[in-house]
Parts: C-alpha cells; sequence; structure tokens
C-alpha cells in the first residue's frame, strides 16, 4: 500500500444513479503523513483533481495531522463503485467551481451557494427569512414557520435566543439557531435547536431539528416512569415551508423507492405513518404513561381530500410542491423508523409533522430528553421530478479500505478482517448481520422503533429467565459501547451493515440516553441512564432503569437505585463516530460525559459542600457506595476523561483521570483485600485494568513518562501477576455465579486484553507469562462461547466487538513493546479513600457521642 495516498471508495448499492451528492467523512492519517492541510489534493481514477473542503479534527502529538474531516461532492451510477484519493501531490487545484459565501449583517445570515440565496433571520427561529433563486423569491415568508401545539390545541412558535455560523466552508456550510418555547408565565417549556446545512451548487438545505425538555425528572422514590411530574406535553411539532404562489400548486409525490409517482392538483394530501408497519406493530414497546398501546393502525395511509388514496406498511416518501417552473421538494429522514410521521401538502405548504397531531395521544417528552430529526428540502425551477431527494433515504458513505485504517495507527489493536486469523470470534460476530437471528430480526421482535426507541437494541440476553407474562421489553442502551464495537467491525471489513447499526444507536444514545439537564443533583446531570432492569420488563420505564411496577413484578432482580450511572458511562464509540461522520452532537456528548464525571465527584456541588467539599466518591464507586477499588464504576470514568482530552487537548481531563487513578489502585496493594476472587461483585476489575492500559498508550502517544505513568504501569504489572497467579476461568466454578450464562465466557476475552497490555508494558520474561496467559484466556473465552447455543446474544456479541481484536493484533504483532525499564520512581504509601458521605457521617456520629459525653458529665458533675 502507497502509505502517502490515502484510498477512498463509494459504493451505490441502492440503485440510484448520483450526481454531485454532498457527502462528509472522517479520515484517519498515520503519524507524519501531512502537517499543511492546504498541500493535499483529492482526485479520481482520472487522475483529476476535485474541489473539497478540509478540516483538522485531531493531530499526532507531533503536530501532524491524524484525523481530517472531508467534503466533497460524488457522482456514481446505480450499483457501480467510484474510487478517490487523497494524497500531497503536485497538481492543480481545480477553479471555476460553485462555492458558497456567507455574509452576516445586523439583522440576517445570507447563504450564498452560487445556486440560490439563503437568508435567515437573527430575529426569529423561522426555517427561512427568504430564498432567491434566479433573482425571485421562492417562499412565502407570513406562512413558513415552526409550531409547536401544546396539549390544550394553543399554537406557539419558538422565541430565538441566538444564531451563529458552526462550520463555514467553500462546499459546506452551518448555521446554527437555538431558541424556546415558553408558557403565559415566562418559563421555558422546551429548548429548541437547529443546524441548517448549505452545499455548494446545491439548492439543497439539510435541516436537523432537535427538541429538548430542559427541566429535571422527578423520579419519586427512583423510579423513571412516563407521567413523571417533569414531563412535558405537546400535540404536535411541524414545520412549515410555504412556496410564493397565487395559484393552486400541484404536488406530487412517491411513498417508498419502488412506487409510482402519483399527482394532484388543488386537493390536500396526507401522507401518515402511524406505527412501524411491522408484523408486531403493536408492541407493548408502544405503551403510554397509562400502559395503554396508542397506535391506531399498522403501517402508513395516504389521504387525498378525506379519501383513503393508499395504504402500506413501510413509508419513505418524498413530495414536491410545484406551480409552473417553481418547486419545492421534501423528505423527512427514516419517516417509518421514527413514526408517527406526517407529511402534508395543503394549499401552497409543505407541512412536515416531525410529531403529528394525527396521532391517538398527546406527546410526552421526559425530563431531559431530546429528539432530534431531520428534513430535507430542495428549492428548483421545476423541471426536476419528484424523485429529485429519493438519494436522503439512502445516501452515499464513503470509507477508506481496511487496509488503511489499520496503516494510519489512529486506531488502536486494528486488523482488517481478511487478516484476522480468528476465524472463529468472526463467525460467532458475522451472526449479528447475517444469519437467521441477527440484530435487526431482534429489532423486529420487539418492534423496536419510533421516535423514542429507534437506534436502540433489544436486550434479548434477559428472556433466559425472564418469568413475566407477555412479551419481555428490555432496553440494551449501548451496555459494553457497542458503538465502538459496530464502527470497529464495519471498519474491518467495510459491511455497511455494522455502520447503519452503529449510525442509528449513537444517535438514539445522544437523545434519548443521555439526560439532559443541570436541575437535577449532580450525580444524575448530564449523565447517561443504564440498560433496563434485569429479567423483567421494562413497563413505562422506557430506556430509564427502574420503573414503579417493578415492586409488584417477582421476577424482577432487587433495586438498588434508578438514574445515570457511572458504570455505565460508554464514550468511545462516540468519539470514533465523531471522528468519522463530523457530528458536533457526538463531540458535545463525549464532553458533557466527561464534565458530568468532574461534577459528580465534586463534593462542593451536594448539600453537603458547606461542611465538607471533598470528593464525593460518586465517579469511582463500583457495585457498592464503600468500593473504590478496580472496577468499571472508575474505569469507565476515567475513560470518559481520556477520550475528552483526545478530543480537546486539554490536559485537565488526563490530570482528572490521574487522580482517579491514583484513588483506586497502587502498585504496592493487598490485593486479597480488594475480593476480587468474588466475581459476582468484582468481576469488572478487568474493566479498569483494560483502561489503565488505554492511559498508558496515551502516556506513550504523549511522550509523558514520568511519575503518573510510571505509577500506573507498576500498578497494571502487580495486579496481572496476581491474575497469573489467581485468575481462573469463571465458567469452571459455576457455583460462585447467580447466572452461569455465556456471557461469563465472553468477559474472559477482557482478561485476555488485561495480560496482552501487561505483556506490552513488561519485561521480557513476564512478557512470556503474560502471552501466554492472554492465549489461554482467548481460546478459553471462544470454547466457552461456543458451548452454548445462544452464544450470539446481544452481550456476548457486544463483548467481542469491543474487545476481540486485540489478540488477532498482537498475533500479527508479537514484538510490539513499550516502557523504559525499572521504574525509577519511589511510590507514597496508598491511602484509602473516604468519600464525602461517610466523612460527613462520621462527624455526625463524633458530634452526638460528645454532646452525649457532655450530658452525662453533666448529670454527674452538675454545676453549682
Amino acid at each position: 500500500m502507497n502509505i502517502k495516498t490515502v484510498p477512498l471508495v463509494v459504493e451505490e448499492t441502492c440503485g440510484i444513479d448520483r450526481f454531485a451528492e454532498p457527502v462528509s467523512v472522517g479520515v484517519p492519517l498515520p503519524k507524519c503523513f501531512i502537517y499543511e492541510l492546504s498541500q493535499l489534493r483529492l482526485f479520481n481514477n482520472e487522475n483529476q483533481a476535485l474541489p473539497f473542503q478540509i478540516s483538522l479534527v485531531e493531530s499526532w502529538s507531533d503536530a501532524s495531522a491524524k484525523w481530517v474531516l472531508l467534503d466533497f461532492q460524488i457522482s456514481v451510477q446505480a450499483y457501480k463503485t467510484a474510487e478517490y484519493y487523497l494524497s500531497p501531490r503536485d497538481i492543480p487545484k481545480p477553479v471555476n467551481y460553485p462555492v458558497i459565501s456567507t455574509i452576516c449583517d445586523e439583522n440576517t445570515i445570507a447563504v450564498d451557494t452560487s445556486s440560490a440565496k439563503f437568508f435567515l433571520s437573527k430575529g426569529s427561529f423561522r426555517p427561512f427569512e427568504k430564498i432567491e433563486i434566479e433573482g425571485r423569491d421562492a417562499l412565502d415568508r407570513a406562512n413558513t414557520k415552526l409550531v409547536i401545539t401544546d396539549e390544550e390545541g394553543r399554537e406557539r412558535e419558538p422565541k430565538i435566543e441566538r444564531i451563529f455560523i458552526e462550520t463555514e466552508g467553500p462546499l459546506r456550510t452551518t448555521i446554527r439557531t437555538e431558541g424556546y418555547i415558553d408558557n403565559s408565565m415566562g418559563k421555558v417549556l422546551v429548548k429548541l435547536y437547529s443546524r441548517t446545512t448549505f452545499f455548494a451548487g446545491k439548492n439543497t438545505v439539510k435541516i436537523e431539528y432537535t427538541i429538548r425538555n430542559p427541566r429535571r425528572a422527578k423520579h419519586p422514590g427512583g423510579f423513571w416512569d412516563l407521567g413523571d411530574a417533569g414531563s412535558v406535553y405537546y400535540k404536535d411539532l411541524s414545520v412549515y415551508i410555504a412556496l410564493s404562489s397565487d395559484a393552486k400548486a400541484d404536488a406530487e409525490w412517491i411513498a417508498g423507492s419502488n412506487k409510482p409517482a402519483s399527482k394532484v392538483k388543488g386537493e390536500r394530501v396526507e401522507i401518515y405513518q402511524d406505527s412501524s408497519g411491522g408484523k408486531n406493530w403493536a408492541s407493548l414497546n408502544h405503551i403510554n404513561r397509562f400502559g395503554r398501546m396508542t397506535n391506531s393502525f399498522c403501517g402508513y395511509r395516504i389521504h387525498i381530500g378525506e379519501q383513503i388514496a393508499e395504504e402500506g406498511e413501510r413509508a419513505e416518501p418524498v413530495v414536491m410542491l410545484k406551480d409552473g417552473d417553481r418547486a419545492i421538494h421534501g423528505a423527512i429522514v427514516e419517516f417509518w423508523q421514527n413514526f408517527p410521521k406526517a407529511i402534508e401538502i395543503q394549499d401552497n405548504n409543505l407541512i412536515f409533522r416531525l410529531f403529528p397531531r394525527q396521532y391517538n395521544d398527546i406527546f410526552e417528552l421526559q425530563g431531559g430528553e431530546q429528539k432530534t430529526q431531520v428534513i430535507f428540502l430542495s428549492f428548483e425551477d421545476g423541471r426536476k421530478d419528484v424523485s429529485h431527494l429519493r438519494w436522503i433515504h439512502s445516501p452515499l458513505i464513503p470509507r477508506c479500505r481496511p487496509e488503511w485504517y489499520s496503516a494510519s495507527n489512529a486506531f488502536c489493536y486494528f486488523v482488517p478482517e481478511d487478516d484476522d486469523p480468528n476465524l472463529e470470534q468472526n463467525r460467532l460476530i458475522e451472526t449479528a448481520v447475517n444469519s437467521k437471528s441477527t440484530f435487526f430480526d431482534r429489532i423486529e421482535a420487539v418492534d423496536e422503533y419510533g421516535w423514542r426507541n429507534f437506534g436502540d437494541l433489544f436486550a434479548d440476553h434477559e428472556t433466559k429467565y425472564y418469568k413475566g407474562g407477555g412479551p419481555l421489553i428490555s432496553h440494551y442502551n449501548n451496555q459494553y459501547d457497542v458503538v465502538y464495537g459496530a464502527l470497529i467491525q464495519y471498519l474491518k471489513s467495510g459491511d455497511r451493515r455494522w455502520y447503519t447499526t452503529a449510525d442509528r444507536l449513537v444517535r438514539h444514545v445522544i437523545d434519548i440516553d443521555i439526560y439532559h439537564t443541570d436541575k437535577d443533583k449532580t450525580a444524575y446531570n448530564n449523565g447517561m441512564f443504564w440498560h433496563t432492569m434485569h429479567s423483567t420488563t421494562a413497563y413505562t420505564s422506557t430506556h430509564r432503569c427502574y420503573s414503579r411496577k417493578v415492586l409488584n413484578d417477582a421476577n424482577a432482580v432487587s433495586r438498588k437505585s434508578g438514574g445515570p450511572s457511572n458504570e455505565h458511562n460508554y464514550t468511545s464509540g462516540l468519539r470514533y463516530y465523531y471522528y468519522l461522520t463530523g457530528n458536533p452532537q457526538a463531540k458535545e456528548a463525549v464532553l458533557s460525559l466527561a464534565e458530568w464525571v468532574i461534577d459528580m465527584d465534586d463534593g462542593s456541588k451536594t448539600i453537603f459542600g458547606l461542611l465538607d467539599d471533598s470528593s464525593t466518591g460518586l465517579s469511582t464507586k463500583t457495585a457498592d457506595f464503600s468500593y473504590h477499588g478496580p472496577g468499571r464504576g472508575a474505569g469507565n470514568s476515567i475513560n470518559a476523561l481520556i477520550d475528552a482530552g483526545i478530543l480537546t487537548g486539554e490536559k485537565r481531563y488526563l490530570s482528572e483521570a490521574e487522580k482517579l487513578i491514583k484513588r483506586c489502585i497502587h502498585p504496592d496493594d493487598d490485593i486479597l483485600r480488594r475480593g476480587l476472587s468474588d466475581p459476582e461483585k468484582r468481576w469488572s476489575y478487568v474493566v479498569f485494568l483494560q483502561i489503565l492500559g488505554k492511559y498508558l498508550d496515551r502516556k506513550e502517544e504523549l511522550g509523558e513518562k514520568g511519575y503518573a505513568y510510571c505509577y500506573a504501569r507498576e500498578s497494571l504489572l502487580h495486579y496481572t501477576k496476581w491474575m497469573a497467579d489467581n485468575e481462573y476461568v469463571y465458567l469452571e466454578r459455576p457455583e460462585k455465579l447467580e447466572y452461569p450464562t455465556e456471557t461469563w465466557a465472553a468477559q474472559e476475552m477482557r482478561k485476555t486484553n488485561v495480560f496482552l497490555y501487561a505483556a506490552k508494558y513488561s519485561n521480557d520474561i513476564l512478557r512470556k507469562v503474560f502471552l501466554k496467559k492472554a492465549e489461554y484466556f482467548y481460546e478459553s473465552s471462544i470454547k466457552g462461547l461456543l458451548s452454548f447455543k445462544n452464544n450470539n446474544s446481544i452481550r456476548s456479541i457486544a463483548i467481542l466487538l469491543s474487545c476481540g481484536s486485540m489478540y488477532a493484533y498482537f498475533k500479527k504483532n508479537m514484538d510490539e513493546k513499550a516502557g523504559d525499564g525499572p521504574c525509577k520512581y519511589k511510590f507514597q504509601s496508598s491511602r484509602k479513600f473516604i468519600p464525602q458521605k461517610i466523612k460527613i457521617k462520621r462527624r455526625f456520629w463524633i458530634l452526638i457521642l460528645l454532646l452525649f459525653i457532655n450530658l452525662v458529665l453533666y448529670l454527674i458533675f452538675p454545676v453549682q
């Protein structure tokens, strides 16, 4: 492979001819590949330089580019493949191609794409103030708006807080708008955000709308059910785009890629998707706060006037409103998947009902919950047919070849699928997308669709011990970072189904699984909810752990607490998704989750802060509040801080991570006192050690090998030597396990990775021991999984996805080492960490004791 040329491949798989379709793609680059991005050129197979936009996303420690985001436009015929190349070649830049220019004044932001001029007002939240095409205004401003209808039927338009240019470039520019809707008392009910993206030479725009309830949920008793007092309710949220015309415009539409076009004039047209259209469309997954299923019928209906003109299962509509030589095309992305949805053509209006009034219920947005939805609009001259926007339902996704991802070294321990010798493991992983029971099949089983559910995965492993009546509804909520694992598998194989899994899940996590509020306690604010309760159905808790109905469920495991948890804070998949797509919400999520780690540990932000502002310990507890040793709670907190530090380059995140490392582990720990031989309580110490290995890799890359580095390395080796002498395959002693399932076999893969990290950072003698142990636990993991009939449950596959690549890498790179020999530092003695609450309790009892002693002394020796 030419290490100085980045190969990009684009496959058209949907049978649609593409012409200059805009794409964005993140590309990793090897260290020292390029320092000046202006030297890079993008060209095709014919050696023609192409216009493109490039921005730096992340740098290597030597300031060379590590990740860049490319924007360009692709033309490719149906079912064909296009190839492009990025390289610092000395070929002329293209000239005379359309570019975007942006002008801001006191009242508006004007974006000229060289094909149309779009004006956005700084004084209103309307989609557009004005649109000019060939000097003519295409928009009826008075009827172009975003409207929310509250539960009492009152229409409200949002008020604007600010508008600004978020991304500005010659091929793509994005304008960010922030606003809110308040009640009659001036209290904010919901926040509204939009990102409007423009493309050079295009009349097409992409608008992402996010509605957020910034209030906290009340969650009385630790229960997180629908109907909570912190929820907001509304009947409709719609975007109105009006064509400037005095005549009745023609309405045209297609309901899906294989559907014929239809056309009427002067009639109201409604395309409404009420449910998923799948065989389980009436699933209990869709109950409301009263426990009532509110879907009315299977699939979609199209009305012309008052008559039903068409019925079907799953619509992917594209619509057009046309008046002579002017037309507006429109579509909602993932229309049926995020039901209910509606698009209406009425008079000269295109109405995109993101939360449609046609639904048989009001909508409830829980405290701290948000939803992002996307529409595309194209303002044309009337000559293009209605299928003009059909591509938005299956956009092109450029990617590098797996060999390049490996050569770039931008991914840790990455091996292309074709070079991976672990065939049995790969066959197990492949069943998730290619078998009689794929992830997608399991989604259908519980109908994991609808605006709140879409993107999540069904926690099918919970069915084994479920004894309730009716089907189990259990949400996985990205446990063990399926996003990260699916993205790695996509890059290894090039199989788009893995990208689809990750893409849908990451957007669900950002919107639904993260608690978007700062009104609750710091232990919860902006944190991540964990999977729904083990072995019982979710009831009305949706994706938020505990429902009050578990009190009546004899099968439910004992309830500890509700709310976001440090033990389920997964950020690495979000970070890599940001690298690969440039989606700013993913970066915001990583940073928000890292700040959550810092805030939840800050004692000054609790009710006890005035008495004692020391650390709460909430970021490092695992399984119970008293344990602050190696465990997944601390491990995931440290990982979030490392990821935020990588994204921003800010040293404070790594400093916070080092503080937590020193709290939880020491090179001279008495490991027996940690109780690591109890797998039910302490199995996740290996998660922590894996993250410790990631920390060492980060310090190696930065060239920082001082005290903190040495402390972490010696701690890792200390624990791994204990593991070499004491660890065993958990399923060989099933009497120690409450539920001896296939998950325990998969978890052995984590021990493999710990030994591999330790081998990398140890001397030659220990290295041989650790590599042998890594091989033993790897083989035990695969053998154990194969002994189970249900070895491809979501949880076991998730572990293989996120942890299974490292062994293959070391088999191909047996000589990889790090470290600088024996440690030259002497470490301070370990000090037991005492959380803030324990300190307060101790002081309280000391105070009580002193008062008691004084009382006794007073009674014995009364004051004369």
